[in-house]
Order: structure tokens, then C-alpha cells, then sequence
């Protein structure tokens, strides 16, 4: 595993543990008992993610 990717897979465990511990929650409960609007981008974004991830990492081991 190169430097580069193992900065990126550090960055992306970060980015997933953000949105999934603080981003996530919060949206969904301020949707739930607040007077927000769906929380579509939430979950857009947290099904996107790992895809994006994914994708990335592989085309950085390609690239190696």
C-alpha cells in the first residue's frame, strides 16, 4: 500500500466517521422533531460515500 493511499484511506475513515456519528444523526433528528425539511441530502450522501470511496481507492491502486 502506497503513502498516498494510505493518506486517503485515512481521510476517508475520518470523512465516514463525521458523517456517520455527527452528520447523519443530526439531520434525520432535526428532521424528526424539529420543523426541517426530508433529509435527502443526508442520505444521499451517506449512500454515495463508501461508492466514491471505492472507486477512488481503486483507481489510486491502478495507478501504482
Amino acid at each position: 500500500m502506497s503513502k498516498k493511499e494510505k493518506r486517503w484511506r485515512r481521510f476517508y475513515l475520518i470523512l465516514m466517521i463525521f458523517i456517520y456519528a455527527v452528520f447523519v444523526p443530526v439531520t434525520v433528528l432535526e428532521w424528526l422533531f424539529g420543523d426541517g425539511r426530508f433529509p435527502l441530502t443526508a442520505i444521499v450522501v451517506s449512500t454515495a460515500l463508501p461508492m466514491m470511496r471505492k472507486n477512488h481507492i481503486n483507481q489510486i491502486q491502478s495507478k501504482a
